[in-house]
């Protein structure tokens, strides 16, 4: 329904009546009329209809609008297009036929400057000849513009073709004398002796007074011709501007009929969209309040037939079928929310559950391939190693007793035949004898040194020791710092301060993981503070001490960047990690806290920003501690 509805109210000034009805309150009594007209009309129409109706005659006015006024625009820009045309044609012909006189006139000055020389006298005669032919042709050109524009020339028609005419008759006669004087030249038989008699008899003849005549006629007609080439370059400003103005004028129409056809779209638009959005804003006010208030007794007044009024009766049948369910839906929430709340504590508790033991067959399961792999690795070094650690002892009585042999020897021969003596100093015997033990001794030094990485490696994965058992804690230290030396290199220094400990019941595997993690932690953290600054010194420093009777105390300290309390809150969180995609799991320092608590011990980080970070790990001692 459009809403056109407009109030008229008319009162007099100090109780006079009024007499006159302004035509401003007949204008609006007339739309008034008219809105009335359009609201019964529209009143039963659908909304789609309503909508084709409203935009239909918008864009028709819009189009109707623009179309007038291009047309008119065009029009005025199309006349002073013609009128500009015709002024550049007149100013054309008109500088055509001046210069073309002018060249014509100039001959017999040439001539002068080609006497003598017959090919370009003959040029001057073709060149003059096709002069006095442009002449007539644009005189002829010109004639034929008069008859075409007669009302737009710079001088009225009589007198444009009188001065062709004279213009005419005048070439002709020029013409007529240039070719006298040719033949009185004759320059086909001139001599080079003859020129300075000729040229006198061509000034002469230029003097004689049918040729003054001519040329003052010519100046005459110039002086004519240059005044209606002023009031042609007149005419032609005067066309430009008129050009110029048409275009602006037709700019104007255009951008002023476009203006006033889209405020009369915009105006219609808006009352036609206002005939659908009002009755739609009354149901939503209606809808608004019945959420709002949770008021079900609310019903929305139907005013139309079309759409929105079906909309109306099908939202009150909807608010009333919603209150009689709501009740309902209130009572099954209550008891839904309790069940909701207990199950969503038992599905969390499981959930965390499935979330720490899922972790823990993770590392375990890739713990027990390192542990079989490092075990294996193990076994396979240490049986060569035994073999040759072995046969070290013998091979060093068996060289020993070799040398002893050679000194008896040279006590008892000091002077051996010639081939020894030679032999003895080819191989310097003297250096072989005092060499060769030392180099028994570095082999041994060196299989020793295999044996105890062996060793540690066994003793790092432990695979045999499943059950608790008092552990030197030092020992497992020692360890993790012996396979983790190929990463810690001569730039990362480590500092022990081991103090006096008792043995400590525990799974020695899994203690060494938790040294393993911190100290790789450590590591990683270093090695990215060296990368940005070179001149940086790192440094891991180990700690331990027994705290009391019952406790021990594990610290791994490093000189690195620390951790801001945003990330140590979250250190021990599953899968929580600051390293770079690929780089880290998560999982580790997470599992250190599940193995630590497994102990009945706890784990703690002391760190702020710029001052490294320190992971202190407490753990009961025998005495105080039983396995479960």
């Amino acid at each position: 329904m459009l809403p056109f509805n407009v109030e008229i109210s008319a009162r007099s000034a100090e109780g006079d009546a009024v007499t006159d009805v302004p035509k401003a309150f007949k204008r609006q009594h007339r739309l008034s009329r008219v809105a009335g007209w359009l609201n019964h009309t529209t009143r039963n129409w659908s909304i789609a209809k309503k909508i084709g109706f409203g935009y239909t005659l918008s864009v028709s006015v819009a189009v109707l609008g623009t179309t007038v006024g291009l047309v008119i625009g065009d029009y005025h820009h199309g006349k002073a297009q013609k009128q500009q045309a015709i002024t550049n044609q007149q100013h054309q012909l008109l500088s055509q036929i001046e210069n073309a006189v002018g060249s014509v006139r100039a001959h017999p000055q040439r001539l002068v400057a080609v006497l003598g020389e017959s090919i370009w006298f003959d040029y001057e005669k073709t060149k003059f000849l096709g002069g006095v032919n442009q002449i007539n042709n644009l005189l002829t050109e010109f004639d034929q513009f008069i008859e075409t524009y007669p009302t737009s020339l710079a001088a009225d028609t009589q007198a444009s073709k009188q001065l062709l005419k004279r213009y005419r008759a005048n070439t002709v006669a020029y013409a007529a004398s240039t070719k006298t004087l040719w033949q009185q030249l004759n320059p086909a038989n001139l001599q080079a002796t003859d020129v300075p008699s000729a040229q006198r008899q061509l000034l002469t003849a230029l003097t004689e007074k049918k040729y003054l005549v001519i040329n003052v006629e010519f100046d005459r007609l110039s002086e004519n011709l240059a005044r209606l080439k002023q009031v042609a370059e007149v005419q032609q400003a005067q066309a430009t501007n008129g050009l110029r103005d048409a275009e602006s004028l037709r700019l104007k129409i255009i951008v002023g009929s476009m203006l006033l056809s889209v405020a009369i779209a915009v105006l219609l638009a808006i009352a036609t969209s206002q005939a659908i959005v009002k009755p739609l804003q009354a149901l939503n006010q209606v809808a608004r309040a019945v959420v709002s208030e949770s008021n079900f007794n609310l019903r929305s007044s139907i005013t139309t037939l079309d759409e929105v009024g079906s909309l109306a009766t099908s939202l009150n049948q909807l608010v009333e079928w919603v209150g009689e369910y709501t009740h309902e839906l209130e009572l099954a929430r209550q008891t839904l929310e309790q069940r909701v709340v207990e199950r969503t504590q038992a599905l969390t508790e499981a959930l965390n559950e499935i979330k720490q033991t899922q972790t823990q067959l993770i590392q375990s399961e890739k713990m027990s391939s390192l542990g079989q792999l490092v075990s294996g690795i193990a076994h396979e070094i240490n049986n060569p190693v035994n073999f040759i650690y072995g046969n070290l002892k013998h091979t060093d009585t068996y060289i020993h007793d070799l040398l002893q042999l050679i000194q008896s020897y040279r006590q008892h021969y000091p002077q051996p035949v010639l081939p020894v003596q030679e032999e003895i100093e080819a191989i310097d015997l003297d250096f072989l004898i005092e060499d060769v033990p030392k180099l028994i001794s570095s082999m041994q030094m060196g299989a020793e040194r295999i044996r105890q990485i062996v060793l540690s490696l066994r003793n790092f994965s432990r695979l045999d020791e499943a059950e608790m058992k008092p552990v030197d804690i030092h020992e497992g230290l020692d360890n993790t710092l012996l396979i983790l030396n190929n990463r810690l290199t001569r730039e990362v220094q480590v500092i022990k301060q081991y103090g006096d400990l008792a043995l400590v019941y525990c799974y020695p595997a899994q203690l060494n993981q938790v040294f393993m993690n911190i100290l790789a932690n450590a590591i990683d953290a270093l090695h990215e503070v060296k990368k940005a600054a070179p001149n940086f010194s790192p440094q891991i420093r180990i700690q331990t001490e027994q705290v009391d009777a019952g406790t021990i105390r594990v610290a791994i300290q490093d000189n690195g960047l620390g951790i801001s309390p945003e990330i140590k809150a979250k250190l021990f969180d599953p899968f929580f990690t600051t390293k770079a995609v690929g780089k880290g799991t998560g999982l580790g320092l997470s599992i250190c806290y599940q193995i630590v608590e497994k102990h009945q011990g706890r784990i703690e980080v002391i760190s702020e920003p710029g001052q490294g970070a320190e992971f202190v790990i407490l753990l009961p001692i025998p005495d105080l501690y039983t396995a479960e």
